[in-house]
């Protein structure tokens, strides 16, 4: 009997411990410079979190890299599929003059169970963003990142990931993969890549992060630094902390045909068609997203055209859609 429950106690313990773990999975920070005031930024934090956990947050603490701190109120929180909260804070801050500024936001603690973050559940969640101002170089905000940093990954098969990154000034980006942070924006002591069958790079110019290939199911961080450039001098990055969920599973990936490097004269009008197909025979859906389909004079479109049980899509998409 007393075998009994001792079984019972610890069973429930156990389910309570999974529904209790905390939390944060994925995040950034963007900054938009005040048209107004060169010293004055906007701050966008966007945080992907656990919906299962009883850890949630109303307002972060906002480290400026200036020795001061405030609050960021939470503006927006979207529940999305496999347990994710989409959470966003808005706050501005005015720095005291020209100089480089390292923005840092940590909350305790990562999510249960990240596999190359050894005991990910105590370690703090932080993700940082250095902006330079300096009026000689003119406006600088951050570049925006289109698509989220979250995604879903399949053993023995190459995952593609691309931040979608558009720079509002004009600026030129470049992308590399660095290492997941602790307390104070400070690196993971023990983090290492996640494992991989051949190799896990990201292209320093597109901005592809490529897992060639997985090799075991569960959840991975891998952080990637977002790099902007201004006439060969780098004037700001963001490091993206992103989620990547592994599975089995015997479905294979749609196969979408090369794209040109396509060269015309700006103001001229280029349409082409992509053509993708599933080696399954499953329907397929596609969406577009890039700085072009932001802009309110010319914008890009992207319109499906459905054929068969594969698609073919023409032109250029309206809206993006929310994460997945």
């Amino acid at each position: 009997m007393l075998r009994k429950i001792l079984i019972i106690l610890l069973t429930g313990f156990l389910t309570v411990s999974g529904t209790y773990a905390t939390h944060n999975r994925a995040g950034e920070i963007t900054l938009s410079q005040n048209t107004a005031d060169p010293f004055t930024f906007d701050i966008l934090i966007q945080t992907f979190t656990y919906s299962r956990s009883a850890a949630d947050r109303n307002e972060l603490e906002v480290q400026w890299g200036d020795q001061s701190v405030s609050i960021a109120p939470r503006t927006q929180k979207l529940s999305l599929p496999n347990w994710y909260f989409w959470n966003q804070y808005k706050t501005s801050h005015t720095f005291p003059g020209p100089g480089t500024y390292t923005i840092v936001v940590q909350d305790p603690n990562r999510n249960f169970g990240v596999l190359n973050i050894p005991n990910s559940v105590n370690v703090i969640f932080s993700v940082k963003t250095t902006i330079v101002i300096n009026t000689g170089i003119g406006h600088n905000s951050t570049p925006i990142l289109l698509n989220p940093p979250i995604d879903r990954a399949a053993i023995g098969q190459i995952f593609v990931h691309n931040p979608a990154a558009f720079d509002p000034d004009g600026d030129s980006i470049s992308y590399k993969l660095t290492v997941c942070t602790e307390e104070n924006g400070e690196p993971i002591e023990d983090y290492t890549l996640p494992l991989a069958s051949d190799s896990l790079y990201i292209d320093a110019i597109t901005g592809d992060l490529i897992w060639d290939t997985p090799v075991d199911t569960g959840v991975y961080n891998i952080a990637i630094e977002i790099e902007e450039w201004r006439f060969g001098v780098k004037i700001g990055s963001i490091a993206r902390d992103m989620q990547i969920d592994v599975h089995s599973t015997d479905n294979r990936p749609p196969q979408i045909m090369p794209l040109h490097n396509f060269c015309i004269e700006a103001g001229n009008l280029l349409e082409y068609d992509i053509l993708a197909t599933d080696p399954d025979s499953n329907g397929i859906t596609q969406y577009a997203t890039g700085g072009p389909f932001l802009f309110n004079d010319s914008p890009a479109t992207f319109d499906p055209v459905l054929t068969g049980r594969d698609s073919m899509f023409q032109g250029s998409p309206g809206r993006q859609p929310a994460p997945m």
